[in-house]
């Protein structure tokens, strides 16, 4: 019985193990006091997203400083390839199209175009696009107004009889 208690009396004062104990409480506060934080923040941050949800849903975006600019079609007018309420049609299926839609379009167009293969039908499209590209200003104006001739110029388009 001897032998046990100067093992327990060497274990009581012993300290080689109490490093271990240390960091296994301190790493447990640590972890005990994220969790509260992040159960603290959580309700926050789903009341910000809420609020942030309804009112861009509350916002509406608006196309409407966007207009029929019958002077961009002024080329196509001279060659008799559209009439104004056609190219205002064309104008209005081009202002309903998603940017990156009227960029692939015009894309493909300008394609079209420098090959010879564009017909008078999609010479129109194609500046209606560029028309609406430029009042979004998702094309940068020296490209439109090389192609098309916005800026008075002749452009490509303007250069040529398709």
């Amino acid at each position: 019985m001897v032998p046990m208690i100067k093992f327990f009396n060497r274990f009581l004062h012993g300290n080689s193990g109490a490093v271990a104990v240390d960091w296994t409480v301190l790493s447990a506060s640590v972890l005990a006091m994220s969790l509260a934080t992040v159960a603290v923040l959580n309700g926050g941050i789903q009341g910000l997203v809420s609020r942030m949800d309804a009112e861009l849903r509350a916002q509406q975006m608006s196309d409407n400083f966007i207009q029929f600019t019958s002077a961009h079609f002024e080329p196509l007018y001279e060659y008799n390839l559209t009439t104004p309420e056609y190219a205002e049609a064309a104008f209005n299926l081009a202002n309903d199209m998603m940017n990156q839609e009227i960029i692939d379009a015009l894309h493909a167009g300008i394609l079209a175009m420098e090959a010879g293969t564009l017909t008078d039908e999609e010479a129109v499209a194609l500046v209606a696009l560029g028309s609406v590209a430029r009042q979004r200003n998702i094309i940068d104006s020296e490209i439109l107004n090389y192609y098309f001739g916005f800026d008075g110029t002749a452009g490509v388009i303007g250069g040529t009889a398709l």
